[in-house]
This record gives C-alpha cells, structure tokens and sequence, in this order.
C-alpha cells in the first residue's frame, strides 16, 4: 500500500515538473484573448515549427470580419517589419510565413482591429527539422522515465529505505540512454548538430542534461560511502532544479552573417 502511495508521489511530481518545463518554454505556444462585439475570443500562437515550405499562423476561430495584420521579420536583424493581411480559411484567419532553414527564426506581432498586440515584446517563432517518431517518441519517454525514477529515489531515500541505490542506478541508465543516445539523435534531426553544450558549446539544454546525469552518476560512485543518502537526495534535487529550466531556453540558433548555428539567448 505504501509503495503503491510513493508511485503515486513521484508520478505526481514528475508530471507536475514536466508540465511545468513544458509550458514556461520559449517554444510553447503564445495565447492571447481578444474581446470584439461581446464574444471572447482566444488564439494560440506558434513559437516552434517546422521547416516545410507551408508556415501558417492561425487565429482559429476568428470571426471573417475581424480585421488582422501579422506584422514579422527576420530574426535577430534591424529590418522593417513586413505586413500580411491575414485572410478567411476554413478554420479561422491565416497567414503565410516565409520558412526558415533548421535553427532559423523570425519575430512577429499582430494588429487587430487596429490595435498591437506583443509588438512591444514580439513573439520569436524557431525553425526545426522534422524528428522521425522512433526518434522523437523514445527520447520523451525515456526522459520522463528517468525523471520519474529519480524522484522514486530521491523518495526512497528520504525515508531511508536501501532500495534508493537500486533506483538511483536505473535513473543514471534510462537517463543516459535518453540524453545520450536519443538525445543527439533528435537534436540532429532538428538542427543538423548531435551535440552542442560542454565542452564543444552551450546549449543550456545539452548542459543541463550532462549537470543531471553526473550529479545522478555521484549518487551511484558513492554507493558504499556512509552518506550516500545525503548524496543521493541532494542528486535528485540537482536533478530536478536544471530540469525545471525551460525547455530550448538559449538553444540552437542559425548565425545569419555566417550561416552557421550558434547559440541563442
């Protein structure tokens, strides 16, 4: 009964902490809330898409007689912003964006019905490639997985059950695998790179996957030293606290003046 609780904890936090990771990304969508003729209406923007020769940005939703321009540019550069007036479809009002090469990014606002909206902080839409699911779906699972793992750890190790050690060392395995071996694969299928954080770049999201793994491998070095408990907690909480860094926050970005990807702020 009260393993079964514990699960239920770790499970908890690690959805929480996922969720969370998740949506304070600079890649999750931007929602907005407009009120026109006492109907509320609410979009959700893109932030993240793929390079394929169609890039649409959707009011979904919107009413035909709503009057919206998106107004973009490259990003990062001084140009003038360019005017799409956006136009009835099916689902909504649209607007077509220029795609970009993998890492590429441009920065846009909206105006509706004459009035701005983000134009004083516009929104920055990266460009990726396309991730095959055996890829993609492996590295999400295995990333949770170990998540979830340590804070079963962490977890029993707080109440001092020796089972902790024998999960501490599937938390370093699923991670590895996950961020060391998916990991790259994904990044590469994306930005055209397996690898940009220590010592080659930095990537805060390649860095923050190595932090999590060597304070996880401590826990697992420092079996037989008599503080191990102590090490292993302080693991997951290190764990946990680079995890719940924003996903892509300064990731991958295409240098325009060199064509090459660099880091981005």
């Amino acid at each position: 009964m009260k393993k079964a609780l514990y699960w239920t904890i770790a499970v908890f936090i690690t959805i929480a902490a996922s969720v969370y990771q998740r949506m304070t990304g600079p890649t999750y969508p931007k929602h907005l809330q407009i009120e026109m003729n006492d109907t509320t209406y609410k979009f959700a923007l893109p932030r993240s898409a793929k390079t394929d020769p169609i890039v649409r940005v959707v009011l979904k939703g919107a009413p035909k007689n709503m009057d919206a321009y998106l107004l973009w540019k490259h990003y990062p550069t001084n140009e003038y912003y360019k005017e799409i007036h956006m136009t009835p479809a099916k689902d909504g009002l649209i607007a077509l964006l220029p795609t970009q090469p993998a890492a590429g990014k441009l920065q846009y606002f909206l105006n509706i019905n004459g009035k701005s909206y983000f134009d004083n902080a516009p929104l920055i839409i990266r460009f990726k490639g396309d991730v095959p699911a055996g890829v993609l779906v492996p590295h999400i699972i295995l990333m949770f997985a170990a998540m979830l793992f340590a804070c079963y750890a962490g977890i029993m190790a707080i109440i001092k059950n020796p089972t902790f050690k024998k999960y501490t060392l599937i938390t370093a395995v699923i991670l590895f695998v996950g961020g060391f071996i998916f990991g790259p694969l994904v990044q590469h299928y994306a930005f055209g790179m397996y690898w940009s954080g220590l010592p080659f770049g930095a990537d805060l999201t390649d860095n923050k996957t190595l932090f999590a793994l060597l304070a996880i491998l401590a826990a697992v070095f420092t079996g037989k030293w008599k503080w191990n408990q102590i090490v292993t907690i302080i693991a997951v909480l290190v764990m946990f606290i680079v995890f719940s860094v924003p996903h892509s926050v300064q990731g991958s970005e295409l240098n325009r003046n060199t064509g090459k990807i660099e880091v981005g702020k």
